[in-house]
């Protein structure tokens, strides 16, 4: 039962938080009376006994989008066109080090660890920049330092793809990084 609880205690306080942040373009007397509308609505369905996580769920789906719920509360005055930052610093975190964690314990590693954990890109691009060059910059010294016998124009064209490709692939996670791409 206490599971349960969190569970719908968490899908709440998510939802709110999300209000809470859609409302910032509000003015803050109407962003505090909005927010309370809604957690006065919260409170009395849960106090009517909406309490398992798919109740909540349904709960609010019915009080519905927290964007359309600001939208509706600007009454005609103000567009609210929510501001999405392209990369937060988690992302830029992320990049940086899938870039240059080669060269710090662990680094690449965590880097991997915040590019899968964020919203910012869909799986296939989460793949690629996992898999192009692991350990990046790094890796591509490492790469570029093992004696293979070659012509100096292949060693030339194989030295600027080992080192151009993590960076194409961060080109490529910058230009394509939107919120909410993970389910796309």
């Amino acid at each position: 039962m206490t599971n349960v609880q969190n569970d719908a205690d968490r899908l709440i306080d998510a939802y709110l938080e999300y209000l809470t942040n859609a409302a910032e373009p509000l003015p803050a007397n109407r962003r505090t009376e909005l927010v309370e509308e809604v957690t006065a609505h919260i409170n009395e369905s849960r106090a009517a006994g909406v309490s398992t996580e798919a109740e909540v769920r349904t709960m609010l789906a019915r009080l519905g989008d927290p964007d359309e719920i600001v939208a509706s509360a600007t009454d005609g005055l103000v567009l609210v066109d929510r501001y999405q930052p392209r990369n937060r610093g988690r992302e830029v975190v992320a990049l940086l080090l899938l870039l240059f964690g080669g060269f710090v314990l662990f680094g690449w590693f965590i880097g991997v660890y915040l590019l899968w954990t964020t919203d910012r890109w869909n799986v296939k691009e989460k793949l690629l920049a996992t898999l192009v060059w692991p350990l990046g910059v790094a890796g591509s010294i490492a790469l570029l330092r093992i004696e293979v016998s070659m012509p100096t124009w292949l060693e030339i064209v194989v030295g600027a793809v080992i080192w151009l490709a993590p960076l194409a692939v961060v080109g490529v996670l910058l230009k394509n990084a939107q919120p909410g791409r993970a389910t796309a």
